[in-house]
């Protein structure tokens, strides 16, 4: 992807699944279906790090949206 996904890039679970990382900073991976950290992976909205998830920029931008 070129740009910064939008919001309406994504399926409501996925929007949810991001808002959900995004407000508690740091989720751990069990609390979001693999499908969805897959794509908010892929996208680069999320970012796996020490066993769980936490927004990126671009996360928090769409998030936020």
């Amino acid at each position: 992807m070129d740009r910064i996904p939008r919001a309406t890039d994504l399926t409501l679970p996925e929007l949810m699944s991001l808002r959900e990382i995004v407000g508690g900073n740091f989720t751990s991976m069990a609390t979001v279906s693999a499908a969805n950290r897959k794509r908010l992976v892929e996208l680069g909205l999320v970012r796996s790090a020490m066993g769980g998830l936490m927004a990126t920029p671009a996360g928090r931008i769409v998030a936020r949206m």
